[in-house]
């Protein structure tokens, strides 16, 4: 299980499925805008980012590093 919120633990599944939208979002309105990003867009990269941190925080802490 991950944490995806403070109170909410997911299974591996759900949690990319819940990183795609986060993600292939704003990369795609980077493409179409030639490199511009909207703020929310950024805010979304920046959330993907910390939560993808936190999981390699605790695989790395539970021995489970790749």
């Amino acid at each position: 299980m991950y944490t995806w919120k403070y109170d909410e633990e997911i299974t591996a599944d759900e949690f990319i499925r819940r990183l795609i939208p986060l993600i292939c979002g704003p990369v795609n309105t980077m493409w179409e805008l030639e490199g511009d990003m909207f703020m929310s867009d950024f805010r979304s990269l920046s959330e993907a980012s910390q939560k993808l941190e936190q999981v390699k925080r605790n695989l790395e802490s539970n021995g489970k590093e790749g």
